[in-house]
């Protein structure tokens, strides 16, 4: 089966101080890897004040790619070159509002029933100023609104007024409704580009943290969420899938600004801005839509070394200096070698990759049961190179050291050999054996013999045990 490519970001904004420009990767598209190579780099060139950098030609940009980070190979063909691409083909921007109980405050974060006073009113206001100050017919907005919930107004449209009208129906909140849920919500809003292409950015304003309803009423479930309390980590990678970068407001004065909304933004190519009152915030939507605009598309060929992982550094000099900034996309072509035109070994490799989809789909129907596995839902510290993993050995481990079938990354409080999963031949059963703290289904324990849908929390990782082959028995 073809996997899907999907985009990772690592940006470094690595400016030399004799050239007073900032350098970043907005956006790498690659959806025409497969049958192309080709790979379109949306890169953005400000100055100290954050404004584009106009008239730079093609040979002020050094494209170059790595299969390991260090090692880089210039690309020798650069297909297309467009300045202010974004500007002629249009940008998709979805605004993503805080609905949340402290936007009924004042601007200075103070209770009122005043209306006009309150901060939601001045965000409508300077949406409503960025739509009227939007002239290009090509740019399409999309409008959602979360607070406990997350709420979709409006699909990506060219239409402004409807946008307009559609904020008359941010409602103040209940008490049970008036939650942030931050993470979730940026996860559910990156979901709304599926399927389009082109530029495309989220822009996001809050004016606080991320506080999830699940972790502030213990006992109580989420009607939507459950009791999943939702990572930073996890809109990082829906914006990824999906090509989006995410641009984040912190608005009000003294409000409280959410720690990880920089590297959500950073991560995704965005960055994240400061407004205390409504003339800021309507200056910072159309600084937003300046840069986007005035970025330089790079349409390349990518290098033909063979890896899951390209990293991609763009040069920008000229008589002043240079700055460079890089990111990475993971990505999979057919056979694992990539090809520099359409070709007919192309077409003919592509044919027998839907013969084999079709052949593998109807063997997928055929089967009854599954072996047991786990997965990864979470991991609130660290990370897990591995989502899924299948249980065919008698152990299989779950720790942060080398030893480790499942291992968790970056965790600290993760023992080396934190949890055993031991398989009964004579019971057909899992048993998880604690060496360190975990949970299962949010009850403490030791050892525990394991049900499918159990949930298992390892050092703040989420992970949940499945076997078809249990399902069923008593």
């Amino acid at each position: 089966m073809l996997r899907k490519l999907f985009l990772s970001t690592s940006i470094a904004l690595l400016a030399a101080s004799a050239f007073a420009v900032n350098v970043s990767v907005a956006q790498l598209d690659a959806s025409r890897l497969l049958l192309t190579q080709n790979v379109d780099a949306y890169v953005s060139v400000t100055d100290d004040q954050g404004k584009p950098v106009d008239g730079l030609t093609r040979d002020a940009f050094t494209i170059a790619e790595s299969s390991d980070g260090k090692n880089y190979q210039t690309i020798d063909r650069i297909v297309a070159f467009k300045p202010k691409a974004a500007e002629e083909a249009g940008i998709t921007f979805l605004l993503v509002i805080d609905d949340s109980g402290s936007m009924y405050d004042t601007l200075t974060g103070k209770p009122t029933t005043a209306e006009s006073a309150m901060r939601i009113t001045a965000a409508k206001a300077a949406v409503r100023s960025f739509l009227s100050s939007m002239t290009n017919p090509e740019d399409r907005v999309g409008l959602v609104y979360f607070n406990t919930y997350y709420k979709t107004l409006s699909a990506p449209t060219a239409d402004r007024d409807l946008i307009s009208a559609k904020l008359n129906e941010i409602k103040k909140p209940t008490t049970e409704e008036a939650y942030t849920e931050l993470y979730y919500s940026l996860g559910q809003a990156a979901k709304e580009f599926t399927g389009i292409s082109g530029r495309k950015a989220i822009i996001v304003l809050s004016d606080g943290e991320n506080f999830p309803y699940a972790s502030a009423k213990a006992g109580r479930t989420h009607s939507v969420t459950g009791n999943r309390v939702f990572a930073y980590t996890e809109p990082i990678l829906a914006s990824q899938e999906e090509g989006v970068t995410v641009y984040g407001i912190n608005f009000g004065e003294g409000s409280g600004k959410d720690k990880n909304l920089k590297t959500i933004a950073v991560e995704t190519g965005g960055q994240v801005f400061n407004a205390a009152n409504e003339d800021e915030l309507a200056g910072v939507y159309e600084s937003i839509h300046r840069q986007v605009s005035g970025e330089y598309l790079i349409t390349y060929t990518a290098s033909i070394a063979p890896a899951e992982k390209k990293y991609v550094r763009v040069t920008v000099k000229d008589e002043a200096g240079k700055a460079d900034a890089s990111r990475f996309y993971f990505a999979s072509t057919v056979f694992g070698l990539p090809m520099k035109a359409l070709t007919p070994l192309l077409i003919v490799a592509f044919v027998i990759a839907l013969i084999l989809l079709w052949l593998l789909t109807l063997i997928k129907l055929e089967m009854k049961k599954r072996p047991a596995s786990l997965e990864v839902l979470q991991t609130h510290v660290g990370y897990a190179p591995t989502r899924v993993i299948p249980l065919t050995s008698a152990k299989t481990i779950i720790g942060g050291g080398k030893s480790a079938t499942l291992t968790i990354v970056g965790a600290p409080s993760v023992k080396d050999e934190h949890a055993t999963i031991v398989f009964d031949q004579k019971e057909k059963t899992y048993t998880i054996v604690g060496a360190g703290d975990i949970t299962v289904n949010n009850q403490p324990v030791k050892s525990r013999k394991l049900e499918p849908g159990d949930v298992i929390d390892v050092g703040g990782a989420t992970i949940v045990f499945d076997d078809d082959m249990m399902k069923g028995k008593k």
